[in-house]
């Protein structure tokens, strides 16, 4: 038979006990409660999200050689590995006689085939520099493999005295070759006399 304190010093130490678990699963809940909300978080909050990606680098290569290099602020794999979203894109390839093109767009959708990118569709106000050329169009669809790249829109070509628009363009940016297709007007701005003596 228990005294009265024995009981009293039961009690206790098992109130204790209860508040060290009571402590510990609340603890615990907090915690995976708090990473189940960091997950979605951390992949953007986009759906069907896989990964995202910072200060995100990518080489292609093909027959060991380096076809081009992209990067991108931000970068969000699909669950489904075929594609991937861009933010801030820029991509660089030296054209075939040596000089370099770069694209820049503010997002890029690109289609994967396991690590190779078959596609690349760019939106948000697309600029290509080319050697003393700078064009620019809404949006585009570079096909790496072909070397070719599409635009459907206004598409409007500056540099070295000219300025040239048009509606739509297809060209291969390692041979640095472009066309564009209807509507082609062509303007073209004399240069001072300042940039004349420059060259004589």
């Amino acid at each position: 038979m228990l005294s009265p304190r024995q009981i009293a010093r039961a009690l206790a130490g098992f109130g204790a006990a209860a508040l060290i678990f009571l402590l510990i699963a609340t603890i615990w809940i907090v915690r995976h409660r708090s990473a189940a909300k960091v997950l979605p978080a951390a992949a953007g909050m986009v759906p069907g999200t896989l990964l995202r990606a910072h200060n995100f680098h990518w080489t292609q290569m093909k027959a060991g050689e380096r076809q081009w290099v992209l990067t991108a602020a931000e970068a969000d794999y699909a669950a489904d590995k075929t594609t991937l979203k861009l933010t801030d894109a820029v991509v660089t390839m030296d054209s075939s006689d040596g000089k370099p093109v770069v694209v820049n767009a503010p997002h890029a959708d690109l289609t994967l085939n396991g690590n190779h990118v078959t596609r690349a569709y760019l939106t948000g106000g697309t600029v290509i520099h080319f050697g003393d050329y700078v064009l620019s169009t809404d949006s585009a669809t570079f096909m790496p493999d072909d070397d070719k790249v599409e635009a459907p829109g206004l598409v409007t070509v500056v540099g070295d005295g000219l300025k040239v628009t048009g509606v739509g363009l297809s060209g291969h940016p390692k041979t640095r070759v472009f066309q564009l297709n209807t509507q082609v007007e062509t303007v073209v701005t004399p240069k001072n006399d300042s940039e004349k003596s420059k060259q004589s």
